[in-house]
Order: structure tokens, then C-alpha cells, then sequence
């Protein structure tokens, strides 16, 4: 008889899994634990689903230069349609990072690292060595005042959308993510060395390289081309990344009024559907998130396999209670007072 868990809506274990896990078994007894012991990463699909990213990145680009050259009204398209796209895509392309930061990018971690750092991290200028002190931290202290990924401790509000689109909420994230790891970072910093050398050439490395693009992008379409990129990569972007993460965590308890910088907001993950947008707007997994909350050592190429698991030993009940699409998600939090 396998242990089925007491649940309440109010409680998705996604910050304290660890305490039942050893106790989960399936119905002929076997423990959870064995039942993970063949879910290993598919490093090709892993790597196929990033080359879709680029396709997507590329194909922005190039119809951007394209509509750059139709006149005034294509100009207009080319920075409408083209940073749409690019924030998009580098939105989604970025999304793998976090399966860099588990070491899920190749059978070696040093590899998977220095693949994470060429094929991603150049784009934000982060190594994933600092992302993964982040978020590691973020899994340590999720749902309390010492989350360092805390956009969702803001209400979806015309305030957030207006501070996504602008840039005030990545200087936000960036300040609070300083205040909240400096003192670890001290320590670390001043124990590798190397890792410091190595986060300033992703960071120098990306600089150069989103400098390259502008200039290749504005010579071939002009400065509608090259808007687009800046516009992608500094405004659409950002608010995608944001608005993704919001809907992931905010609870549908949580209030406007309440300064949850002060206050513990709670754990809260959702789980969204399986559909062409939700695979794409939540890539990497993120659209099933909370099976990485779960059992965040499994990549997102297993979770067909991880949520079978998670049936079978009674955990059912706790993902459905969290079943939900971005669109529903949406509406649900807008405006909660």
C-alpha cells in the first residue's frame, strides 16, 4: 500500500519536499527514490530544443532586416515585430540555463558548465556558475524574505508591467539579488579564483558579441534592424522573464498591499500545460515547474517519466490542485487585491 500524503490546497510541498520524500512509496512497495534511478538526461533533445531557440533568434533577425527594407511602414514593422521576436526567443534560449546550473547540458559538469557559458550565458553576461549561486539560493529560500528570484513577490499590476517594459524591475531583481548573496559571494569569490576570471569573460564576451550583432544588424537594416535587437534584448525580454516567473509563484493568497520583502510570501508552484505556447513561453521545463521543485536533480527531458512517478506514489492530488494555464493564470492574478 503505497503512502499517500495529506495535502491541502493551501500546501505544494515545492519548498519542503525533502521532508516526505523518504516516505513516498508506490503501490507494490517500491520507494521513490528507486523509481528515479533510470531517469537520465537526453542530452539531444536538450541540445535540439536549444538549436530551435537560435532558429527562432535567427529567423527574428533576419525578418526584421527584411521589413527594415520595405519603407517607413516596414521600418515600423521591423522594430515592432522584430524586437517581439527577439525578446521572445532569447527569453526561451535563456530558460536553459537553469538546467545548466544542474549540470544537465553534458555527461561532464565542467563541459555542461563551459557549454552553459558559450551557448547562454554570453547573452545575459552571467557565467552559470554565478546563476547557479543564485539559484540554488532560490531553492534554499524559496517562499521566505531571503529568495533571491523574488519577482513574484510583486502583484501583477499595471505598476509591474510598466516597470517590466522599462527596465526599473531588472534593477530591482539585480539589487535585491546583490544585497541577499554578497556575503556569500565574498566567500566564494575569494575561494575560486579562477570562476572570478571566468565570470568577467562570459561578461566581456556577451558585450562583445551583442556589439557585433548591432553593427551586422545595422549595416544590412539599417537602424530599424538594430533598434529591434535593443529593443528585444532590453525591453521585451526582460518583461517575459519577469511575467514568467510571477505567474509561476504568486500566490493566488497573496496581496497587493503586503510587502513580501518583510513578510514570508509562502511557497507556491504551479503547473501549466503541456501545449505548443506553454512549452515555448515555459521552456526547460518551466512550464511543469513544479516537478523540478520536487526533484530538481531530474532534467525537464524526463518529466513525461518523473509525473508518472509522482502518481504512482500519491502525489496525484497535489499536482492537480496546481494544474492551470499561463492565460488562466493570468487572469486569476491581475489586479488581486
Amino acid at each position: 500500500m503505497f503512502i499517500a500524503h495529506q495535502f491541502t490546497a493551501h500546501e505544494d510541498h515545492s519548498a519542503n519536499f525533502a521532508a516526505i520524500r523518504t516516505e513516498l512509496v508506490d503501490a507494490e512497495g517500491t520507494p521513490f527514490t528507486r523509481l528515479l534511478k533510470d531517469l537520465a538526461p537526453d542530452f539531444p533533445r536538450v541540445w535540439r530544443d536549444i538549436a530551435l531557440g537560435y532558429g527562432g533568434l535567427v529567423w527574428s533577425c533576419a525578418s526584421a532586416v527584411w521589413l527594415a527594407r520595405l519603407g517607413p511602414l516596414g521600418m515600423i514593422g521591423a522594430v515592432l515585430f522584430g524586437a517581439g521576436g527577439i525578446g521572445f526567443w532569447i527569453a526561451y534560449i535563456q530558460l536553459f540555463i537553469h538546467e545548466g546550473a544542474h549540470a544537465n547540458l553534458a555527461k561532464n559538469r565542467k563541459t555542461s558548465d563551459l557549454l552553459c557559458d558559450l551557448c547562454i550565458g554570453w547573452m545575459i553576461g552571467s557565467s552559470v556558475r554565478k546563476y547557479r549561486r543564485v539559484h540554488f539560493e532560490h531553492h534554499r529560500a524559496f517562499g521566505t524574505t531571503g529568495d533571491a528570484e523574488n519577482t513574484y513577490f510583486r502583484p501583477l499590476d499595471g505598476a509591474f508591467i510598466v516597470k517590466a517594459l522599462t527596465g526599473w524591475r531588472v534593477a530591482e531583481v539585480l539589487l535585491a539579488r546583490a544585497r541577499l548573496t554578497a556575503p556569500k559571494a565574498k566567500v566564494q569569490s575569494a575561494a575560486k579564483p579562477e570562476g572570478m576570471v571566468r565570470d568577467k569573460l562570459v561578461l566581456l564576451g556577451g558585450v562583445a558579441a551583442h556589439c557585433a550583432i548591432l553593427a551586422v544588424l545595422f549595416l544590412t537594416g539599417g537602424t530599424a534592424a538594430a533598434l529591434a535587437w535593443a529593443l528585444g534584448v532590453g525591453v521585451v525580454f526582460p518583461f517575459f522573464g519577469a511575467l514568467r516567473q510571477l505567474l509561476e509563484h504568486r500566490s493566488p493568497e497573496a496581496r497587493g498591499p503586503v510587502d513580501y520583502r518583510e513578510v514570508d510570501h509562502g511557497a507556491y508552484t504551479r503547473l501549466f500545460g503541456n501545449g505548443p505556447f506553454a512549452r515555448l513561453f515555459g521552456a526547460a521545463g518551466f512550464n511543469r515547474h513544479l516537478l523540478h521543485h520536487w526533484e530538481p536533480s531530474v532534467s525537464y527531458t524526463c518529466f513525461d517519466q518523473l509525473e508518472d512517478v509522482f502518481e504512482r506514489v500519491g502525489m496525484g492530488p497535489a499536482m492537480d490542485a496546481r494544474r492551470t494555464t499561463y492565460g488562466a493564470a493570468f487572469r486569476a492574478l491581475y489586479n488581486r487585491r
